[in-house]
């Protein structure tokens, strides 16, 4: 309704109020165009055919319609175009403007230059969760043990201890093995492997660890075992973010239009566009040579389509974006073999500098008391004919200086994928990997112990669609003291009928002038059943055929088992049978495998025990994050991971979620149809993101009250009305359903109700309850419920 009109009936009103008692003689009606010469309108502001959303002041004074310059900045219209207050959109050059009284809109037409450009992400655009984390400890094991004929018998126990809290999280790792009889020589007792603590800035997408840590690395560089400390950038910490440069693009829009956006042939997002200048981003992870094709389709259901290449590299960095870490301690030596032991102080560290989206830069030291190393590298993308990597590095170790080359290539589509990398050195290139080697020099006084002077790697594949895959690839190494190993790799695969499948590989090393050759048809029967056929041939003659049949363990545990047989032409025939069991707690495997007269019997279980919230769990293993999900002591409830059932609750009321995935945001929820009656609950799903190796406590609070169903009738036995109320102290109010049937939540022994009919009679009852209490919906009555004396 306009505003107009709203005067209009306030002046009759105004007139009417001032009118002496006992007139009865009206105002003249108001003068409707002396009024529309002035008056104020609050209407829809329309931008080139599209609704802004907004509903603003429009004063009308002569014709002319006046918007405030605010109004219209925050419709999106630039300050420059505008004057400063009101502003008369009829002095406005080259603006249109039209009033629609029907719909009470004002259609503004503006050039399209004034329309700014808009940066429109496809897809949901869900807030990233913050991450998080509780306090508690896990303690993963590997038990094995086997006894082989003739030899003799061994277990060893492998452990991981965990302590997580708010400030990071300390893991240590090691294996206890003995041998039980025989196996002379071999060694026994406690090797510990790693023991690091390790912190993070999720916002940041920086982590930090102290102790056992390995240096950071490039495509041209090595990475060595520190005792020390490292700090850098870790983008598994931000799964939301895209490290690499994806395509933009870029249109413009006459009127509102709805944009569909297929890579490759698949449908990969939707979005509606207002009028104006536009550029679409975050694209679906997507990598190689490919194809976009925009369609747009306009209020009239008229479409264009448009056709734009693309190439995406994803070893490149956003322009912008930094990636590098640092790492400092001492060199690790004998890992795996000794406990401590650490040899000379070391640094390294690596940067990585995305300049734009078609280069990015590197740079990569390391440094020791005889060493000194420093290189830089660069990879460039050829727009959509891939991408170009080098490096060049020197080093000076123990008075030897040397300089390492590197060029590298890649192409992909989805048809084709082509890599080659060659890395060259000169004999007096050093760098941490051998810097803690010992020294040994031949009789020209060179190093023995050196990398590779040449490497060159080529690898190519086809996808033939319904033809299958075809890959090759060739290796050729040479080192400094003339050795040389040379490799042809080649390699078809095509998928059969149902989800069969059949591979066939060979190998060629020229300088043997020999092959093998290695061939596998794989035929599944349902979802855990399948049958294996594999034959091989090996250079010195050797063959074997093998069949395979395994019995895959079910998501929700229970058997798996797996059969093998090989017939061998050079050895005695291999035999092989495995059996496995799992449930929430373990996982069980046993077997016997080997030769005849020489069969090896194995066991093994593997698990996890895990304390959170004062409460001792058993669980399988768990290699990465871990939820406690408690309903609050309410035992055998379930509960649902990502909307599939996990397992429920125990009679302590809580169930652990061993396979958890850090920085996804999970869904957590628990059934409630089987709950008691009385069973009051605050919520049933949640959707948290848990940090990396760390523990979350889930809670859906539940809170026992005792319910009940009242019958209540009047004083001559009839069903009080519907939508009556009921009071009680304390208490919300609840309504009188059909039959006189109410609802009543949180009732004690003994409640006294007063009931307000919708015809304004009040009546009093009262609902005694006994002190047991039986945990289901129970219904009582008929109460006479009696009226109140007047």
């Amino acid at each position: 309704m306009k505003v107009v009109s709203v005067v209009g009936l306030l002046s009759v009103a105004t007139d009417r109020a001032m009118a002496q008692p006992g007139d009865d003689a009206l105002p003249p009606p108001p003068d409707a165009r002396a009024i529309n010469d002035r008056a104020i309108f609050h209407l829809s502001l329309v931008l080139n055919h599209y609704d802004t959303g907004m509903v603003v002041p429009v004063t009308r004074r002569a014709g002319e319609f006046w918007v405030s310059s605010a109004d219209l900045q925050r419709a999106g219209l630039p300050g420059d175009r505008l004057p400063q207050g009101d502003v008369n959109l009829s002095t406005l050059n080259l603006v249109r403007t039209e009033y629609d009284s029907t719909s009470q809109r004002l259609l503004l037409t503006v050039p399209k230059e004034w329309v700014p450009e808009r940066r429109i992400a496809l897809g949901d655009g869900a807030a990233r969760l913050r991450a998080r984390n509780g306090r508690g400890g896990l303690l993963n094991y590997d038990f094995y043990a086997n006894h082989t004929e003739h030899s003799g018998s061994q277990a060893s126990l492998w452990h991981e201890l965990r302590l997580f809290n708010d400030y990071g999280a300390f893991s240590t790792t090691g294996t206890n093995r003995e041998v039980l009889d025989g196996y002379p020589g071999q060694s026994e007792g406690y090797r510990r492997y790693d023991s690091t603590f390790t912190g993070t800035l999720d916002d940041d997408a920086l982590s930090w660890s102290v102790g056992d840590v390995v240096s950071d690395s490039l495509s041209w560089t090595s990475s060595v075992r520190l005792g020390g400390v490292s700090f850098g950038r870790d983008f598994s910490l931000r799964p939301d973010l895209i490290t690499y440069p994806l395509p933009a693009f870029s249109g413009e829009a006459a009127v509102p239009t709805t944009v569909d956006v297929f890579i490759n042939g698949y449908r990969s997002g939707s979005t509606q566009l207002e009028p104006g200048p536009f550029t679409l981003t975050n694209l679906p992870y997507i990598n190689g040579s490919g194809d976009a094709v925009l369609v747009t389709t306009d209020a009239l259901g008229r479409q264009v389509t448009t056709t734009m290449p693309f190439y995406v590299a994803s070893d490149l960095l956003k322009a912008g974006l930094s990636d590098g870490a640092v790492t400092a301690g001492a060199i690790r030596r004998n890992y795996g073999i000794k406990n401590l032991d650490y040899g000379p102080a070391a640094a390294s560290g690596s940067y990585r500098y995305g300049v734009n989206d078609f280069w990015t830069v590197e740079a990569h030291g390391e440094g020791a008391e005889s060493l000194g190393l420093g290189g830089v590298g660069s990879l460039v993308k050829l727009g959509h004919f891939g991408v170009v990597n080098g490096a060049v590095a020197y080093s000076r170790m123990r008075g030897e200086q040397g300089q390492q080359w590197t060029l590298g290539y890649q192409y992909n589509t989805d048809f084709m994928s082509f890599t080659t990398q060659h890395t060259r050195r000169e004999r007096g290139f050093g760098n941490l990997a051998l810097y803690d080697q010992q020294v040994m020099y031949d009789s020209d006084r060179q190093p023995i112990v050196s990398l590779s002077r040449n490497v060159a790697q080529y690898s190519l594949s086809f996808n033939m669609g319904r033809f299958g895959n075809l890959g090759a690839a060739w290796l050729d190494v040479d080192s400094f003291n003339s050795d040389s190993t040379r490799l042809l790799n080649l390699s078809w695969s095509k998928n059969l009928w149902g989800s069969s499948s059949f591979y066939v590989a060979a190998s060629h090393d020229p300088d043997a002038d020999d092959w093998s050759v290695a061939l596998s048809l794989q035929i599944p029967f349902g979802l855990q059943e399948s049958v294996a056929f594999s034959a091989e041939r090996q250079p010195d003659g050797s063959a074997s055929e093998r069949v395979n049949y395994n019995h895959a363990m079910p998501s929700e545990g229970g058997f798996s088992w797996n059969l093998a047989y090989a017939h061998q032409t050079q050895e005695n025939d291999y035999q092989q049978a495995t059996l496995g069991w799992r449930n929430n707690h373990v996982e069980l495997q046993g077997g016997i495998y080997g030769e005849r007269d020489g069969y090896t019997h194995w066991g093994e279980a593997t698990g996890s025990l895990v304390l959170m919230n004062g409460a001792l769990f058993a669980a399988n293993q768990i290699n990465d994050a871990f939820a406690v999900v408690s309903t609050g002591g309410q035992a055998d409830v379930t509960v649902n991971y990502e909307n599939q059932p996990v397992g429920k609750t125990d009679k302590e009321g809580y169930l652990l979620i061993s396979g958890v995935t850090s920085y996804y945001p999970a869904n957590y929820s628990i059934d409630t149809l089987n709950l008691p009656a009385d069973t009051r609950i605050r919520e049933t799903e949640r959707r948290l993101s848990l940090r990396r190796r760390s523990g979350y406590l889930i809670t859906f609070p539940m809170e026992q009250e005792r319910v009940a169903n009242v019958i209540l009738h009047d004083e001559n036995g009839q069903p009080l009305p519907v939508s009556s109320q009921v009071f009680r102290a304390g208490q919300p109010p609840a309504i009188v359903g059909y039959d006189g049937i109410a609802w009543l939540e949180n009732v004690g022994e003994v409640n006294h109700l007063t009931v307000s009919t919708p015809q304004g009679k009040r009546c009093t009852a009262t609902l005694t309850l006994a002190a047991a209490r039986s945990h289901r919906l129970e219904t009582f009555g008929p109460l006479i419920c009696q009226g109140e004396q007047p």
